[in-house]
């Protein structure tokens, strides 16, 4: 989709330099494997990529396992121990959920971020380190900041260049390229024969909102692979209800916008999904999809340009298979 390509270019570019950045999205978008690609593509990339996933740990564990300590820093601490920061040295440590750290990690995550050294628990002396940041938030940082929850001049060292991760209802002509994926994957790693998705399940898929994002959709293909009988995955092989067959479009994704805006994004995901499931039902065929549509090839043509929809990408679901 425009909007993932747009989100590639931007990798491309900042992995070539060390800035720090801030990924934020809905759970389930992928900022972790956009943080991955920044650091593969980077100068770093033979270096360590450490991912430390903030929410799972209890305030004085993760300051420990970001920092290290010495021997008899606390109790248990038998031995000295490297920090994270310390293992991802001349590579990049990505913050997963920074935005559920304590305010004390706050206040060294900033000196890490100022100084480029940190300081193990039980010792005087800071060591420096060589660590490319990248962070990522579901949370709205800048209502954090105003609740006193989120250090402000720590959201300024990480916002050096930010990423929105888009959830996946609003870029739904990237599912076809994600399923073919996932049925690929799963296949292989499951050891069955090649699975396509039925026009119907795939009509659905389009519609369906996906809260849990492009996770949910990877489960979904997971399980759909396993339970399927036959080389065709139907609706009713994964007990699929699609809770938005009959939503509103309007009440569900403007009702908030103002009306040009709103009348925009209608018109958007109208176009999306309309013509995504007319290139399906056609074979991707642009001809048969314009006759079918009543429309002239050439003003489909210029239709699907303006909307970023390319038949092309679509028919890789059925390729991948």
């Amino acid at each position: 989709s425009p909007k993932m390509a747009k989100i590639f270019d931007t990798i491309r570019v900042i992995s070539k330099t060390d800035v720090t950045c801030l990924l934020t999205g809905e759970s389930g978008t992928g900022k972790d494997m956009a943080a991955r690609a920044i650091h593969g593509l980077s100068e770093r990339s033979s270096g360590p990529y450490v991912a430390v996933n903030c929410p799972n740990l209890p305030e004085n564990l993760l300051e420990s396992e970001l920092f290290g300590y010495k021997k008899g820093a606390f109790t248990h601490a038998t031995s000295d121990k490297n920090g994270l920061f310390w293992e991802a040295n001349r590579g990049t440590i990505y913050l997963d959920e920074i935005g559920d750290i304590s305010p004390t990690i706050q206040t060294k995550l900033l000196r890490v971020l100022q100084e480029k050294e940190i300081r193990p628990l039980g010792q005087n002396k800071s060591i420096k380190v060589d660590v490319r940041i990248i962070a990522s938030t579901n949370q709205d940082l800048s209502a954090k900041i105003k609740d006193n929850l989120f250090r402000q001049d720590l959201f300024y060292r990480l916002n050096v260049l930010s990423i929105h991760m888009p959830p996946l209802r609003e870029r739904t002509e990237d599912i076809p390229l994600l399923v073919a994926q996932f049925l690929t994957n799963f296949c292989r790693e499951y050891g069955k024969k090649p699975k396509t998705i039925s026009p119907g399940l795939m009509h659905r898929f389009m519609k369906y909102r996906w809260e849990g994002n492009v996770r949910e959709l990877e489960n979904v293909i997971s399980r759909a692979v396993l339970l399927s009988p036959g080389s065709e995955i139907q609706p009713e092989d994964i007990d699929w209800v699609s809770s938005t067959d009959d939503e509103c479009l309007v009440a569900s994704a403007v009702r908030d916008l103002p009306y040009k805006e709103a009348k925009a994004r209608v018109l958007e995901r109208f176009h999306h999904e309309y013509l995504t499931e007319q290139l399906i039902r056609n074979n991707y065929n642009v001809t048969k999809t314009a006759k079918a549509c009543g429309l002239e090839r050439q003003a489909l043509q210029q239709v699907m340009r303006r909307y970023g929809i390319k038949p092309g990408n679509l028919q890789l679901a059925d390729e991948a298979d």
